[in-house]
């Protein structure tokens, strides 16, 4: 399916700057009417098959540029949930990249480079959001210790506490990414998003932009969000037993309840730049801006430099030898 102009005929996409749809031939402002296909597989413009992956559920024709969803990955049982439809364009990803990484020393002259930065694309990324209802009792030996000076002795006092804690609560959305292609921790560094952002799912959201339907179903990635969910417990208990010098005989029982989970999709701005064979990826998160990557290194820029600096030091050196020389 596509979403055309009613006026024109052309493309409408979500644009994320003005959070309308947008015509991509007049300029149209929520303009559009779906246009559902029987092949979704095939471009209902031009007719060219498009190569989608797997889990594709949305993308570009590589012929007549336009933007399609996949009437079959969009629908029960791939349907999602929720929605953080882009807060932020193109443009404004491009900048957060160069506002980031683009003052770091010795960079290749082509990175970030408008040619470059032609192919970054907004993905839509799957996730599942995980509630949970959890009860922990934790015990332990708190220890507080005093110290001080009499005269010309130092004293130490050693308390010793019956440390006992209940605690309740309500995880509301722990997200795990869904998808295969991306890198685990990269997406967790992504994190975190606003949350309370999401909105009920609408497809118009991924048009004029790639996404993709879940590839693992919730229960396969559960135990990836009880990590998750226990991680933030053991900060909870160290929350709530402040003012201890250390804590002994430590035992803790955990009960994690999943209450239920929600299929979602996250707006990630992918960047990908290939220098001396090797490819270097970068992530701007689609709603905040958050950038993550590795920045590469131009070896000759950096030799170059340093060739630089050893040769004004050079001078500086033989010129100062000439000054004493004269005096």
């Amino acid at each position: 399916m596509i979403y055309r102009c009613k006026n024109c005929g052309g493309n409408v996409v979500f644009e994320p700057h003005e959070q309308k749809m947008k015509c991509l031939s007049c300029g149209g402002n929520e303009c559009q009417e779906v246009v559902p296909t029987d092949y979704p597989d095939v471009c209902v413009n031009c007719g060219t098959r498009i190569p989608y992956s797997q889990y594709a559920s949305a993308g570009r024709c590589p012929s007549c540029g336009t933007y399609l969803i996949r009437d079959n990955m969009i629908s029960y049982p791939y349907g999602p949930d929720l929605i953080i439809p882009f807060a932020i364009s193109k443009r404004e990803a491009e900048e957060c990249l160069k506002k980031e990484f683009g003052k770091k020393l010795f960079l290749p002259n082509s990175f970030l480079s408008e040619k470059t930065l032609e192919h970054m694309r907004g993905v839509y990324v799957p996730f599942w959001m995980y509630d949970y209802d959890t009860n922990i009792e934790y015990n332990a030996i708190g220890t507080k210790v005093k110290t001080w000076t009499s005269g010309d002795r130092r004293y130490t006092e050693t308390s010793y506490y019956n440390v006992y804690r209940k605690i309740h609560i309500n995880y509301d959305g722990i997200p795990v990414d869904a998808s295969i292609a991306m890198n685990d921790q990269i997406m967790d560094l992504m994190e975190p998003y606003h949350y309370t952002k999401f909105l009920s799912h609408d497809n118009k959201y991924i048009s004029g932009f790639e996404a993709e339907a879940y590839n693992m179903p919730p229960n396969e990635l559960a135990g990836r969000a009880e990590t998750k969910v226990n991680t933030s417990n053991r900060e909870w208990i160290a929350y709530h037993t402040t003012g201890y010098s250390g804590m002994s005989q430590e035992r803790c029982n955990t009960d994690n309840r999943l209450i239920e989970n929600k299929f979602a999709l996250l707006p990630v701005w992918i960047y990908e730049y290939r220098y001396n064979g090797e490819n270097y990826v970068f992530y701007v998160n689609g709603q905040t801006g958050k950038c993550v990557g590795k920045a590469p290194l131009s070896l000759g820029k950096a030799v170059g430099m340093t060739a630089t600096l050893l040769g004004s030091l050079l001078l500086a050196t033989n010129g100062l030898a000439l000054l004493l020389g004269v005096l």
